[in-house]
């Protein structure tokens, strides 16, 4: 037992030496220690921790942890994951808690000012629990019948059945009844009252009562009665009386006659009618003659020839006649006609046809030509350009002007020609002698007096004579030379003296060329034994040569010697 105590004592020494229990009364620290042994549980009725200490939870300590610390004076806590921030003053809640403030409060850091939300209704918004003001709704020609929680409003005609209780009074612009007699019509009774008259009758006139009196209704009258006025009182229904109803004269609109002096007499015995035409006109008379207006002239004497006119817009005159021949015209618009003669240039319009001794045309320009076109028809052949002649179109066809044109003068001895398209001209006349030569394709012809002959046809052959100049080909010595042309030339044999023949080129021919030659210059002694020959020809060249006549050989030319040629081509 001894030993159980002393356990004891020392479980008790070893939670003392434990738990710091500063300034506790002895016994006071040795039932906190029982306690703690007992119950697991340390109670305090004080606890003093040193300036700017932390009550942690966890594992971290310190300002990293999170609890409750001393910051100088200020209690903070701080959340896991947190900031530290005061806790607030006594017993207040904590400074970021979210706060409906009227104003803005410096210590608090949450907080919805309601100052700064203007005015008007508040709305909390469910999700958020942020608050803003309902903005509002207008409802054009109706009234906002309901709104929700959250502001939506629901606008709505009135109904005046649903809407509406109690009834409209007449100083609010309605009536003040909610019925009435059927049959009747509302009247003011008062000055601010209305009220609902006695049923009136179908189809008759309504009376008024007077000041607060309901209308009436006035007896009917009958389909022979009219309505009579009554200075004492309501009018009535009553027949005519033709004596005390009536002044004045009876139009004759209404079945008199407007006169107050008209009368008529005639029949005797039974009903007679007299037809009237249905519109004013007046009574023929004896009286006077009958008027234009009447159907009339308002004339009573008239001369044989007189022509009947109206001399103005009621009144006829009688135009007198005249000698023979004159014809009736017209003086105008408002102006009488009178007798006189047809002026062509005033009293005629339109266009004499052929057909009555005119041409049916009428206008021209300077320079047409009027033939006919018909058997009873004229046309207009317009001029044309300086040159051109009438040409005959054949029979019962139009005249036409030349496509070509001649000139317009000529003297003796001129040559006409086409000097282009469809044009002629004059070639004057020149001296004697001269012939007139062509000058090719699309060129004016001209007169010469030396005609070059290029081809002659002598009964159906053709001879060609042509001014081309030939060239030597061949031979005819060292350096010979030719001048001349194809028909007559002339060829100078060249030095040495040992030619003997030569080629010439010639210009084309249809066939062959042939031509006579002869040595100009040959010496006398050779004269008699001497000749040179054409030996060949082709159409393009001439071949030549020299020769003894009594044996035919060839024989040199001297030096210098000059032959002759005479050529054509047939």
């Amino acid at each position: 037992m001894q030993r159980f105590r002393s356990f004891v004592v020392g479980c008790l020494l070893a939670v003392l030496a434990v738990v710091a229990l500063d300034a506790q009364p002895l016994a006071t620290q040795i039932q906190i220690a029982i306690n703690r042994l007992t119950t697991g549980v340390t109670p305090f009725t004080q606890l003093a921790l040193t300036a700017s200490s932390y009550i942690n939870w966890g594992t971290t300590l310190g300002t990293s942890g999170y609890g409750i610390r001393d910051n100088a004076g200020v209690i903070e806590f701080k959340n896991s994951a947190g900031s530290w921030i005061p806790i607030g003053s006594g017993t207040g809640a904590p400074a970021d808690a979210s706060f409906w403030t009227r104003v803005s409060e410096a210590s608090l850091t949450n907080e919805t000012v309601m100052g700064a939300l203007g005015t008007g209704l508040v709305i909390n918004t469910t999700t958020t629990g942020v608050p803003t003001i309902y903005a509002g709704v207008t409802c054009t020609n109706q009234f906002l019948r309901a709104l929700s929680a959250i502001g939506a409003s629901t606008c709505a005609s009135v109904s005046l059945t649903a809407d509406v209780t109690g009834t409209l009074p007449v100083a609010n612009g309605g009536t003040g009844l909610t019925s009435g007699t059927s049959g009747g019509v509302p009247y003011y009774s008062a000055s601010n009252v209305l009220a609902s008259s006695g049923a009136l009758s179908a189809s008759q006139i309504v009376l008024g009562g007077g000041a607060g009196a309901s209308p009436t209704s006035l007896a009917a009258g009958t389909s022979t009665t009219l309505l009579h006025g009554n200075a004492a009182g309501s009018p009535t229904f009553s027949a005519v009386s033709l004596t005390a109803d009536i002044t004045g004269i009876l139009l004759g609109a209404n079945g008199g006659t407007s006169n107050g002096f008209f009368a008529v007499s005639g029949p005797t015995t039974s009903l007679k009618t007299f037809a009237f035409p249905d519109v004013s006109a007046t009574v023929l008379t004896t009286n006077a003659a009958v008027t234009p207006g009447q159907g009339g002239t308002g004339i009573s004497s008239y001369t044989i020839g007189d022509i009947i006119y109206a001399s103005g817009a009621t009144t006829l005159s009688a135009l007198a006649g005249v000698a023979t021949g004159n014809a009736l015209i017209s003086g105008g618009v408002a102006t009488a006609p009178s007798w006189g003669k047809i002026a062509l240039t005033t009293h005629v319009s339109g266009t004499l046809p052929a057909a009555n001794g005119g041409t049916g045309i009428a206008s021209y320009a300077i320079g047409d030509l009027l033939y006919a076109t018909g058997a009873t028809s004229f046309g207009k052949l317009a001029d044309v350009a300086v040159g051109s002649y009438l040409r005959a179109g054949g029979v019962t066809t139009a005249p036409l002007w030349s496509t070509a044109t001649l000139p317009n003068t000529a003297t003796a001895g001129d040559v006409m020609y086409a000097s282009a398209a469809n044009t002629y001209a004059n070639l004057t006349a020149v001296a004697v002698g001269q012939v007139l030569g062509s000058g090719g394709v699309a060129t004016a012809p001209a007169w010469t007096a030396t005609p070059q002959l290029t081809s002659l046809s002598l009964g159906g052959t053709a001879v060609t004579f042509s001014g081309t100049a030939p060239s030597i080909a061949s031979g005819f010595g060292t350096s010979p030379s030719i001048a001349g042309t194809a028909t007559a030339m002339r060829i100078n044999v060249g030095t040495g003296g040992t030619a003997s023949a030569g080629v010439i080129t010639m210009p084309a021919s249809t066939t062959v060329w042939n031509c006579h030659v002869e040595n100009l210059t040959g010496t006398l002694g050779n004269y008699a034994n001497q000749r040179t020959v054409q030996i060949s020809s082709t159409t393009t060249s001439v071949s030549i040569e020299n020769q003894t006549i009594s044996t035919g050989a060839v024989l040199a030319w001297t030096a210098s010697d000059v032959v002759a040629l005479l050529c054509g081509a047939y």
